[in-house]
């Protein structure tokens, strides 16, 4: 039995799929690609598989990750090579490594997702982005709104706001906790950044991209966040600027 972890990205049409959409391709794909993939035991087996993060319908990304779980393979690179050569336009399988036997899955092992956030012509914020986003971040509470299955409810997402800076350009560029105990998305942390601005947010103005995932961790200078696999990390990445050998200690 063989554990892989896949790091994959999507952009353009295919980035209107949902996440259970997305699911069922990919199942789809492995199974013409002939891989080996292990199933699950009962009188419904499915494959096993597991996907990091749910990515919101129209944003893509350039730092998702699933893992599988093999009864066997030739070799990490044909087993990407066979996805790749089975996928369509716009979903691409980036680099995969073999996982320890024990190793958490990918969905309870996210503990934060880095995000690029542009403005649609004619959408942008009629306010300073650099300056309203630095006193922004230097705010010591930062009350929200989340939705929860039994309402909403408001929280200070000012400590799941791990790094944050305007680029040159004028994009969002943030890394945000993520994960089953404490998730903070993008799309409401840019509302956040409008209601402190005193701005009604337009409709669809923002244009989210998921840079990478990471996991976390712990050394003798405390806690760190670290990308899911870091044998291939984003120029535009934090973990590539700030991190020692992808480290970010948040």
């Amino acid at each position: 039995m063989i554990k892989l972890r896949l790091k994959y990205k999507k952009h353009g049409p295919i980035r209107f799929l949902g996440h259970l959409d997305v699911m069922r391709y990919v199942q789809k794909a492995i199974r013409r690609a002939e891989i080996d993939i292990k199933y699950s035991e009962g009188y419904s087996p499915h494959q096993i598989l597991s996907f990091a993060q749910p990515l919101s319908v129209g944003s893509t990304t350039d730092g998702d990750y699933m893992d599988m779980t093999l009864n066997s393979m030739i070799s990490v690179e044909d087993v990407v090579a066979r996805l790749q050569d089975n996928m369509n336009e716009g979903l691409d399988v980036i680099c995969a490594k073999v996982l320890p036997e024990k190793c958490e899955n990918a969905m309870t092992s996210v503990a934060a997702c880095e995000y690029m956030i542009s403005f649609r012509n004619g959408k942008e914020p009629s306010f300073d982005l650099k300056d309203t986003f630095e006193r922004f971040m230097a705010l010591d509470t930062i009350p929200a709104m989340k939705k929860t299955k039994n309402g909403e409810k408001e929280i200070d997402i000012r400590p799941l706001i791990f790094r944050g800076e305007i680029t040159d350009d004028n994009k969002i560029h943030v890394l945000l906790s993520a994960g089953s105990a404490s998730n903070l998305k993008a799309s409401l942390f840019v509302s956040s950044l409008y209601r402190f601005a005193g701005e009604k947010e337009p409709e669809f103005a923002a244009v989210y991209n998921r840079i990478d995932t990471y996991l976390s961790g712990e050394d003798e200078d405390g806690p760190y966040v670290v990308p899911m696999i870091t044998d291939v990390i984003s120029d535009a990445s934090f973990a590539r600027t700030l991190g020692n050998e992808g480290k970010i200690h948040v």
